[in-house]
């Protein structure tokens, strides 16, 4: 495993209007994508556009020589309303070297996803903020 899963409950995002450029009708993260990659510049982390894949949203993030993709989506808890669950999943990039010889990999407390974790507790409209192993 070479990756980190940040959840969180939050109405501050859109979980209820299905945008006519996705690609199926579950691809919600636009927003938080576009929410978050300001505050990651902030903290000295350069992000990429971010862009849609069949199930929500990726940002590709970059500190120092560490690159990420933080993939996004959400689920309303009812259909048409705003408030529900959203997963952030923090993945390590790696070379096909470190893959091969296990070097590289995501520790516990790597830096972006600590940074991912003290902005989202800094929103007062997220709550629930934990982590899934």
């Amino acid at each position: 495993m070479n990756d980190r899963h940040i959840l969180f409950r939050s109405d501050r995002f859109n979980l209820s209007k299905v945008g006519e450029h996705f690609i199926n009708p579950c691809c919600f993260g636009e927003d938080l994508a576009a929410w978050l990659r300001p505050k990651l510049a902030e903290k000295n982390v350069e992000t990429a556009s971010p862009h849609q894949e069949d199930w929500g949203w990726e940002l590709p993030a970059r500190t120092g020589t560490d690159s990420y993709y933080l993939c996004m989506s959400g689920n309303a808890d009812n259909p048409g309303y705003d408030e529900g669950e959203w997963r952030i999943i923090v993945e390590k990039r790696r070379s096909i070297r470190e893959r091969l010889t296990g070097e590289g990999k995501i520790l516990a407390d790597d830096a972006v996803v600590t940074l991912i974790e003290q902005i989202l507790s800094d929103e007062p409209n997220i709550n629930n903020l934990r982590r899934e192993q």
